[in-house]
């Protein structure tokens, strides 16, 4: 009987404690709760308490201040400026025009911030006329603020696509800026930088409405702010391909000499021809013979240093990972083709294996040298890479894994075919080893067939 008596207090220990662990975790539960509405609550009602301590306190404060200096312009100023912030925009204009009044000669932070209050409210007509009436003066501040104004109204042109208006507005910017004996270098660039991307821009619109004189006066005023920008060079060698051919040759012997690989190295030969041929019809044989012999210098240059994307296609295959113990290595297959009206030579490909963007490894192979050169038209079978080591990865890390896969003749002008992850959008292949002696599993082998062996032996020995 005693065995199966049940202990009556142990029991209702038991029972206590479930209850108090199911308050307290209840307990945890509505206040951690209520704590997140109490957050979200403050974080939704900050901004009107935040406006009415303004309003209730600071601005009143002010105005006080106010009334009993009313000559200072720079209680006015500050009205303005919180007005503004609680979004009573009104009372801003009021206070910033009662500013602009008051403020003494050569005192322009009023003009400025009425100004600027305009911009901001869209209100551009009004603050031109503003800005139009600012004294062209030697004043450091007053310089400033000019730049900065029309900086702001460059922006809000630029926002509205009106990419013309911005560019003017960031041009006199850039030309007050740099009245300043001592303009500052992070300023300038930020200037550089919007005056460069709208001429860019507008020089594309350009082009693609066939207005082609008008895409190069933009693309000079991008390349004026950024004069060695390989971009804008390149730009303005194609456009000036066919109204300005000599021109256009200038721009692509700086570019090729720059960086080579970048380039369209057929339309650089073609625009020698052509002047080749422009030369030869006017009789002057000697330049025409020079532009003919760069021209060969060019494709032989590329043929012995160069390959470029239009030239080949190529193609990873497969990815796959090998594995050895804990550590594993990436197998992957690839395909090239000669897709050129030249014969390759003396081709090379790296691998650059990354983890997380930071470089593990890089593996180095030729593909091509002059016993085995690849026609037009042919194609290196599907090839394999497999790097030198074995490497440990966290199951976390496959889909981080990517690799850059650049080719070359020449190593000082290297090509990327390829650089981005190889597992992501896979199904990912792991195989064993062929090569590697798994001490693990043969252990666990050896030590099944001695157990098997102990039960046979023993069934034996019972059924003597």
């Amino acid at each position: 009987m005693n065995k199966y008596k049940i202990n009556f207090l142990s029991y209702v220990t038991t029972i206590l404690w479930t209850i108090l662990g199911a308050i307290i975790f209840a307990g945890a539960i509505i206040y951690y709760a209520q704590y997140d509405v109490i957050n979200n609550a403050s974080s939704h009602y900050s901004e009107r308490v935040f406006n009415e301590y303004i309003k209730n306190t600071v601005i009143s404060q002010n105005e006080d201040l106010e009334a009993s200096h009313p000559n200072d312009y720079r209680i006015d100023l500050h009205l303005g400026y919180l007005y503004n912030v609680v979004k009573e925009y009104d009372r801003s204009e009021y206070y910033y025009k009662k500013a602009v009044e008051k403020a003494p000669m050569n005192i322009y932070k009023p003009f400025y911030s009425l100004a600027s209050f305009y911009i901001e409210r869209g209100r551009l007509d009004e603050a031109i006329e503003i800005m139009e009436i600012l004294p062209q003066k030697s004043n450091e501040s007053l310089i400033k603020y000019q730049a900065r104004l029309y900086c702001k109204l460059g922006d809000v042109y630029y926002k509205k696509s009106l990419y013309y208006k911005a560019l003017q507005e960031y041009e006199k910017a850039a030309y007050y800026w740099k009245k300043l004996y001592t303009p500052g270098i992070k300023y300038m660039n930020q200037i550089n930088d919007k005056i460069f991307n709208s001429a860019i821009l507008l020089a594309d619109i350009c082009v693609n409405s066939n207005r082609v004189d008008d895409a190069v006066q933009f693309l000079r005023r991008a390349e004026h702010v950024k004069p060695k920008d390989y971009n804008v060079r390149y730009k303005l060698a194609l456009t000036l391909a066919d109204s300005h051919p000599e021109e256009s040759c200038k721009y692509f012997n700086k570019l090729f000499k720059q960086d080579p690989t970048r380039i369209n190295y057929k339309a650089y030969y073609n625009i020698l021809t052509k002047l080749s041929d422009m030369c030869a019809m006017e009789g002057d044989t000697a330049r025409a013979k020079l532009y003919d012999f760069r021209a060969k210098e060019l494709l032989e240059n590329v043929y012995q240093n160069l390959i470029y994307l239009q030239d080949i296609d190529f193609r990873i295959t497969n990815a796959s990972l090998v594995k050895r113990g804990d550590k594993y290595k990436i197998i992957l297959k690839f395909r090239l083709q000669n897709i050129s009206n030249y014969i390759i030579q003396n081709l090379s490909i790296d691998v650059v294996y990354k983890l997380n963007n930071q470089v593990i490894e890089t593996y180095s192979r030729q593909l091509i040298d002059s016993s085995n050169h690849l026609l037009p038209g042919d194609s290196i079978g599907e090839s394999t890479i497999i790097p030198d080591t074995y490497r440990k990865y966290q199951q976390t890390d496959i889909p981080n894994i990517s690799v850059e896969v650049l080719l070359y003749k020449n190593k000082n002008w290297k090509l990327t075919v390829y650089n981005g992850p190889i597992f992501s959008n896979t199904k990912i292949k792991i195989e064993q080893s062929k090569n590697y002696l798994d001490c693990q599993s043969y252990i666990k082998f050896f030590a099944e067939q001695l157990l098997n062996f102990g039960h046979a032996f023993n069934s034996y020995k019972e059924s003597k």
